[in-house]
């Protein structure tokens, strides 16, 4: 059964029992701040299930594109870890509860999939000391039974295993999962090997439902929810794992044709040599991730979305030298065609994903080289001394050049250099003393030369600008520095290509246009989190003081979290002109301008 139709048959299941198909959200939440990416189906229904929004029917279900890095490490390394993927999943929003989710998943499963009752095995949650205020759910082992599930296919697991929370705060609520017995064969060979075990051989098919009863609060207390609903989720790569009888979900018809490529590419033949297929495997996920973090506007970078993308980016580059692979960028193609069908927005991308893609490669590429010949340079003088490498040594190499600390330990392997014994104690300790370094380095005025008038003025600029650059290039542009003087505003954001004649000249237009309307400059104060739920920018979040921060707002245009100081209106700053737009390295652009008097 190809993925689709498994696909298809999740959706016409649910809208046969009254659930309303739902649109996906993009990867990168939008009203989120406790997120960074959309991590599983109900992100997009939170305010749903916390009251603060109605939904548009009691019972949904859709096909949600995600992203989780919790494991990246483990990707390639086993036969189902992924850091992109597609989560089937259906909601009841204060409709049913536990006994007729159960029921619906073991029909789903025995009925429609086909799946033997001999090979289904369900867990529950059982509570602990440490979570003594939350009760086991007995409930839902119950239910299983009266299901069909075998008594002793039936088992109970802890808060980390079956204890649902979308992040720090929020829903949350015990969950109930399916995992398939895949035979003795896949086995660790302990006689109580059961769900809950390190070893492939009994696999989760489906979170067949997380009961959404409490509120997570900052403070780490579970409140009561105004309204019991239920979120369930099946990764459909898994479910095309086990029902196209494949041992690993890079073998299923969504990867096929992607390691076709690479291994064509690179004259690797899949399978022969473990080593050599855990990364083409690694290279197929982190590649098919990065085209869609992409296409939902992520930009490589050194924060939060754009590091993680540059993260995966830069381990497929590694990847792709131990095999021989050339490059990333024609692997582009391959992902376009495989899923243009379901997400078209990929096909009207094209162009620039392979151009942001490869511009990452080479300016890693770039940086790796540099980095060598600062490597070989460092290791005469180690030779010289007959001393070894320290942690703080290989942290600037991780600094500077932006490579991993492993790549970095292997070239000085490779010159016959050895590592300190406690490499790892010295990388924690250098980490640290660069971040508390970083806190006190922006504790600054924001970027502004003094307070006078002007100054204000150029600041003020900044946030129309900022905004404008937003409304004209795309969501995906964050501001990323700025310099005022009392002459001039230098402004850098994040953006892959220059800006054309045409695109300069719309956002001057836009700029000037706030600037004659004559909007009015308001601040309010209120915590960060809030700031960011009602839409405000907040890219350098970590500056400020979480509990309490300012947000300015000109007019309806421009809703930013700000230090100040600003003008009261914007008629006060003259006519804006960009006198200057240049790059200042992969993905980022700068751009200069002026106020002229009236």
């Amino acid at each position: 059964m190809k993925a689709r139709e498994i696909q298809e048959k999740f959706l016409r299941f649910f809208v046969d029992h009254d659930h309303q198909i739902m649109p996906q959200i993009p990867l990168v939440p939008e009203n989120d701040p406790t997120l960074l990416f959309t991590s599983a189906g109900m992100v997009a229904f939170k305010p749903y299930f916390l009251g603060l929004d109605k939904p548009p029917h009691s019972r949904l279900v859709n096909v949600q594109r995600c992203l989780r890095t919790t494991d990246i490490k483990k990707v390639g390394q086993n036969a189902r870890t992924l850091s992109f993927f597609e989560m089937l999943g259906s909601w009841s929003i204060g409709d049913y509860f536990k006994e007729e989710a159960i029921n619906l998943a073991w029909e789903f499963l025995t009925k429609v999939l086909d799946f033997s009752p001999d090979k289904l095995w369900a867990t529950y949650f059982i509570s602990d000391s440490k979570h003594s205020q939350i009760p086991s759910d007995k409930d839902s082992a119950r239910f299983w039974q009266q299901a069909g599930m075998k008594p002793d296919h039936i088992v109970g697991l802890g808060y980390e295993d079956n204890f649902w929370r979308a992040g720090k705060v929020g829903p949350c609520g015990p969950s109930t999962e399916v995992y398939l017995d895949r035979g003795p064969n896949f086995g660790c060979g302990r006689k109580d090997c059961r769900p809950g075990c390190d070893c492939d051989r009994f696999l989760e098919i489906w979170n067949a439902g997380v009961f959404m009863q409490y509120e997570q609060t900052p403070k780490g207390q579970y409140q009561p929810l105004p309204f019991n609903s239920v979120d369930t989720g099946a990764g459909l790569e898994r479910l095309a794992m086990v029902l196209q009888n494949k041992d690993s979900v890079f073998a299923t018809d969504l990867f096929a044709p992607l390691i076709a490529k690479i291994t064509s590419l690179s004259r690797v033949k899949y399978g022969q040599d473990k080593y050599l297929t855990q990364f083409i495997n690694l290279i197929a996920d982190h590649v098919r991730a990065s085209v869609f973090l992409i296409a939902d506007g992520v930009l490589p970078g050194n924060q939060e979305q754009g590091y993680v993308l540059r993260r995966l980016i830069r381990r497929s580059v590694d990847a792709a030298d131990k095999i021989g692979l050339p490059g990333l960028e024609d692997l582009v193609s391959v992902i376009i065609d495989q899923y243009q069908s379901a997400y078209p927005h990929l096909l009207k991308k094209k162009d620039n994903l392979g151009q942001i893609l490869s511009a990452e490669e080479q300016a890693y590429r770039q940086a790796i080289n540099r980095g060598k010949k600062e490597i070989i340079s460092l290791a005469k003088k180690k030779k010289e001394q007959n001393s070894p490498v320290s942690g703080e040594e290989i942290f600037y190499f991780t600094q500077t050049f932006g490579l991993r600390p492993s790549l970095v330990q292997e070239e000085f392997i490779r010159q016959s250099i050895a590592i300190s014994d406690q490499v790892d104690q010295e990388l924690a300790q250098a980490k640290r003393d660069h971040q508390e370094k970083s806190r006190s380095d922006k504790k600054f005025k924001g970027g502004l030369a003094d307070d006078s008038d002007k100054v204000i003025a150029y600041h003020t600029a900044t946030h129309l600008l900022h905004q404008a650059l937003r409304e004209v290039l795309g969501k995906h542009v964050h501001q990323a520095g700025s310099n005022i003087t009392s002459q001039r505003l230098r402004f850098d954001f994040t953006h892959p290509k220059a800006l054309t004649k045409e695109e300069i000249e719309q956002v001057e237009k836009m700029v000037n246009q706030q600037i004659e309307a004559d909007l009015p400059v308001t601040f309010e104060e209120m915590p960060l989190v809030e700031a960011q739920q009602k839409g405000a920018l907040a890219f350098f979040a970590d500056r400020y003081h979480k509990e309490r921060v300012r947000v300015y707002k000109i007019g309806g245009f421009s809703q930013e979290v700000c230090g100040g100081p600003h003008l009261k209106k914007t008629g006060q700053m003259g006519r804006f002109v960009i006198t200057k737009e240049k790059s200042i390295g992969s993905g980022k652009r700068r751009i200069y301008g002026i106020l002229e008097e009236d």
